[in-house]
């Protein structure tokens, strides 16, 4: 029972599960049509043709080594972008969790402004106070030496640190005023970036977004 229903299958089966498959390719230009392909022409691309000699596939040439450098380095690019993406996005949500809007990074620039320049405002004051003192101690050690005697040990210590503390205090202060430079340039990228970031979503490329919305935003804050 078992065969003759496996006879029946057999005999409903259509015939083009059969039929055998033809094969075109071209060899130096001569179109060649045979029920097998040679594996060393398989590499050059070829059809696939029915019973009637129509062809219902189309197998592309493998690509040559040029072709495969040409994808190798557009993946390349595109790992790169989504990479740049990833961590476009990572700093975004990193400056949202900090600030909702732009204003409130001009607040905080503002503040760490206010604060620099407080800073500096002390040391210079502390300058000025350290220069009269220092002076004062100069003045007294020049007494000494024009009375002939040895300018004491403690004295010249006092005037030793009075000179290494308006020393430290102009090194602080040019720390200062160059952490204040930096600290303007990041605010600023972090104020431009959270503008870009009230219309398009964290991990927008600059790239990405259009020159004309770049200008129009330009001619908007210009106004």
């Amino acid at each position: 029972m078992r065969l003759v229903t496996g006879a029946l299958i057999l005999a409903l089966l259509s015939p083009a599960a059969f039929a055998a498959k033809l094969y075109r390719f071209k060899v130096d230009g001569q179109l060649i049509i045979k029920d097998h392909i040679p594996p060393e022409y398989a590499q050059m691309g070829y059809d696939i043709l029915n019973d009637q000699g129509l062809m219902v596939k189309h197998i592309q040439p493998a690509p040559t080594a040029e072709e495969l450098a040409d994808i190798a380095a557009k993946k390349a690019i595109k790992e790169a972008r989504l990479e740049r993406i990833r961590i476009r996005r990572e700093a975004d949500q990193a400056l949202l969790r900090v600030y909702s809007k732009p204003a409130d990074v001009e607040r905080a620039r503002q503040r760490k402004v206010d604060n620099i320049d407080g800073y500096i405002s002390l040391q210079q004051r502390r300058i000025v106070d350290l220069t009269e003192k220092l002076e004062r101690a100069q003045g007294r050690a020049a007494n000494q030496e024009r009375s002939g005697m040895e300018i004491p040990v403690d004295m010249r210590l006092e005037i030793a640190q009075l000179q290494n503390q308006i020393r430290e205090s102009h090194a602080n202060i040019k720390v200062r005023k160059t952490e204040k430079i930096e600290s303007t340039k990041i605010f600023a990228d972090e104020y431009a970036r959270m503008q870009v970031l009230l219309k398009y979503p964290p991990g927008t490329l600059e790239s990405d977004i259009p020159l004309e919305q770049e200008d129009s935003e330009i001619s908007d804050n210009d106004s």
